[in-house]
């Protein structure tokens, strides 16, 4: 391990000492991170053990999936994958969390009409559930005296994980669950699925479903990345504990089984969404030619979105910062496939009319502010033409976009968030399991017959119906371009190293102070090494094993 100690830089280990000298009573709590290691991190799982006992962890979260143990109905289980993963946890002194989740599909009801699923998106029945309780009984069973906890599901209320997710639901799953393990092993600590965010509308909603006498410990997600915990941590484990004691659960601890800050780079708001969304518009242009264009002639900002931006696009494509004058000379010289307007709500008012016509003629606009809302001219405020009409509604009305603000009517809200739809991932956008937070909605309200209306993220309002947080707006009409709308403001960007370290150790701190009994990090090891996906870079050791400031801050923090 002393080689791995010193492969950080000088700074980076001084660093690494003064936050964890500032956040020694953390030491205080027990720690435990989540790892794959019982599948994508397998073959691996015997240098992440030792690290992970390096730095001081003592409980290593991990997938305990059903699908892997009994491939047909009724057929023999074998466990053989997870007794290896436990037994070498184990003789390094760490407690393993198994999640048991994941049916196979035969367990689960036809949904071969329905696209996108995957093999642990559930809606029980009477065969799933006869089914599953066989899986907890036997799991159970065989495992018995090895497992100190164990959590049922992931994420049930996130539709990535639950296919519609339904508090009414899930509760039978969680009951099956709880009375085998009991019967089993009444030892053994059951605890809620780790929810996604702190929601305590489905919370309220579990309760109301019977689910108080079925858990023996409650259990969040309480992310809020690239965000410093502050006290937006405590703010939410308050509402909690709140509604725990409305429901006379007052007395039940509360994990934390997910939490952290990924480390992606990200110079470019929505970068991810921003070439999905051109790959949707055009699939047929193998490169680009892209003006950006800020609000009047000082386009400094601009010149740094540009550049970003080269560096997401094809090999020889072209992506540059123009004011609005000279945005309208490349369009009349047909110069340029795409425009990009500011990522803010303003827009140019000057380079309306050539925008315009330029999508008329089949460019695409990309809109990643949101809203065009705050028209400019030459650096000023100009909201209305001279009949005194609001020239938001003008550019609307010419785009054919429509924009559906929350309201308590829709039930949407600031914050809502959408998840990537199937059009998305088929233009090469990755699944974030967290979601992309919007404050803008769009619908299909202005097109004309032949207009095509396609969300990119999607969410549903107050009367299920869909709404796009992301949406292409593709013209087969007297129109032949595109518009991209984009209400997430921007996906949320990376933290660096010396903060993901920073944030850690702040919020294993305020989970102590508020009562947390026990707290994992999301991840131990990064999966992949895409630089610009938020999924792969989470950990607090990089893919091949070398150590973030965050693991050494950890470490240090651990062994005062």
């Amino acid at each position: 391990m002393n080689a791995i100690r010193f492969n950080l830089s000088r700074v980076t280990r001084i660093l690494s000492l003064a936050i964890a000298s500032a956040a020694i009573a953390t030491a205080a709590m027990d720690i435990g991170v989540c790892a794959h290691v019982g599948r994508d991190e397998f073959d691996e799982r015997g240098r992440a053990f030792d690290m992970m006992r390096e730095a001081g962890i003592s409980w290593v979260r991990t997938d305990f999936e059903w699908f892997r143990c009994q491939k047909e109905p009724g057929g023999a289980f074998d466990f053989s994958r997870y007794d290896a993963v436990v037994d070498d946890a184990r003789a390094r002194g760490l407690e393993i969390l198994p999640i048991f989740w994941s049916p196979p599909k035969w367990a689960q009801p036809d949904m071969s009409n329905i696209a996108g699923t995957r093999p642990f998106v559930v809606q029980p029945d009477a065969s799933f559930m006869d089914a599953w309780r066989t899986f907890v009984r036997e799991a159970a069973l065989h495992f018995k005296g090895r497992f100190r906890a164990i959590e049922i599901w992931n994420e049930e209320n996130h539709p990535m994980f639950w296919l519609n997710p339904n508090a009414v639901a899930y509760v039978p799953v969680l009951r099956a669950a709880y009375e085998e393990i009991k019967a089993v092993d009444p030892s053994v600590t059951v605890l809620l699925g780790g929810l996604a965010g702190t929601p305590l509308d489905y919370i309220e909603a579990l309760y109301s479903a019977g689910a108080r006498d079925f858990f023996d410990a409650m259990n969040i997600h309480p992310y809020n990345w690239p965000d410093p915990p502050g006290g937006e941590l405590a703010r939410q484990l308050d509402g909690l504990k709140k509604t725990m004691a409305a429901h006379g659960d007052a007395g039940k601890p509360i994990w934390i089984t997910e939490i952290g800050w990924p480390t992606q780079k990200a110079r470019l708001p929505a970068q991810n969404l921003f070439v999905a969304a051109l790959k949707a518009a055009r699939p047929e242009l193998a490169t680009w030619r892209i003006g950006y264009v800020g609000i009047d002639e000082d386009f400094a900002k601009g010149g740094e979105f540009a550049e970003a931006m080269r560096e997401l696009l094809p090999p020889g494509s072209t992506a540059e910062a123009y004011t609005p004058r000279q945005l309208i000379a490349k369009l009349e010289a047909d110069e340029l496939d795409a425009v990009v307007y500011p990522y803010a709500e303003s827009f140019p008012l000057r380079t309306v009319e050539a925008v315009v016509d330029f999508v008329r003629r089949g460019g695409v606009l990309l809109d990643f502010g949101g809203c065009t809302w705050f028209p400019y001219l030459d650096g000023k405020l100009v909201e209305k033409d001279s009949g005194g009409r609001p020239y938001r509604e003008i550019l609307q009305e010419k785009l054919r976009t429509n924009i559906v603000f929350p309201s308590g009517k829709n039930g949407l809200t600031t914050s809502t968030k959408t998840y990537a739809t199937d059009a998305a991932t088929a233009a090469g956008l990755k699944p974030d399991p967290n979601g992309f937070a919007c404050f803008r909605f769009y619908d299909e309200k202005r097109l004309k017959p032949g207009d095509r209306f396609i969300p990119l993220t999607s969410a549903k309002t107050k009367d299920g119906r869909e709404v796009a947080g992301v949406a292409l707006y593709k013209f087969d009409s007297d129109y032949t371009g595109a518009v991209v709308m984009a209400g997430c403001g921007g996906d949320k960007g990376g933290t660096t190293e010396a903060d993901q370290a920073t944030y850690l150790l702040e919020s294993i701190d305020i989970a102590r102070r508020c009562g947390v009994e026990r707290y994992f990090i999301y991840e131990f090891r990064s999966p992949g090494n895409d630089p610009y996906y938020s999924e792969d870079h989470f950990g607090i050791v990089q893919r091949d094993f070398t150590p973030k400031a965050a693991y050494e801050a950890l470490r240090l923090s651990r062994h005062f």
